[in-house]
């Protein structure tokens, strides 16, 4: 499968659609083709095709943690969001001593507005991995948004210590005094769209080993 891989990296969706598709009609039972095939039509918003095509496989292989994560994703995106924390409920219960699990699900939990669900995730996450520097950060963010700004900056410390960054050594090489003023524009608040919020999932969860996989999925079987 080396070449759809290859396909997949290279945007090449399409095309990697229509050769996975021609193994499969072959082939049924297939499933590293089935999840490339999922992998690609997910890449170009085919969210439900993505999550006919994963039923299948899972039906084949019930107890990969990864599998229930990747269609929870494509419910998510769908708008399926009851069926989306289900799933992400699965991977935890098949993989209850993977950290990244209950970040990934506390994640979306945040964006479901269930603060104090993920919360709970987060901290279940950093017990299970101290080191997370991500979780850390990320459960910063939502302390923050929920008015705890003392808890949320010891979280951003945690981060930062885990990453080697001493911010008030980098704060103190900005010279203050000879930077101009900069006025920000005031952001407008709206929900954002579905590939909209596809790129905020990236350029999170990419950011460290653990939680590569919630995005990486696309690049990577196990």
């Amino acid at each position: 499968m080396k070449k759809y891989q290859e396909l997949i990296e290279a945007a090449k969706y399409q095309q990697a659609i229509e050769g996975l598709s021609e193994i499969i009609a072959n082939d049924t039972y297939n499933t590293e083709a089935l999840i490339w095939l999922a992998k690609a039509q997910f890449k170009l918003e085919l969210f439900q095709e993505s999550i006919e095509n994963y039923n299948k496989v899972i039906n084949l292989m019930p107890l990969e943690a990864d599998l229930y994560a990747d269609r929870g994703l494509c419910f998510h995106m769908a708008g399926e969001t009851k069926l989306a924390l289900l799933d992400f409920d699965k991977a935890v219960e098949l993989e209850p001593e993977n950290g990244y699990r209950y970040s990934c699900r506390a994640f979306v939990k945040d964006y479901y507005k269930d603060f104090k669900g993920a919360l709970t995730d987060y901290n279940k996450a950093i017990e299970l991995d101290p080191k997370d520097a991500i979780a850390y950060n990320n459960k910063g963010v939502l302390e923050e948004k929920l008015g705890f700004a003392g808890q949320a900056k010891k979280s951003f410390h945690h981060s930062n210590e885990i990453q080697g960054i001493d911010l008030e050594k980098e704060l103190a090489k900005i010279n203050v005094s000879d930077s101009p003023t900069i006025t920000l524009p005031k952001p407008e608040t709206k929900k954002l769209t579905g590939k909209q919020y596809f790129t905020v999932l990236k350029s999170v969860f990419t950011s460290t080993r653990g939680l590569n996989e919630f995005i990486k999925f696309l690049f990577k079987h196990k």
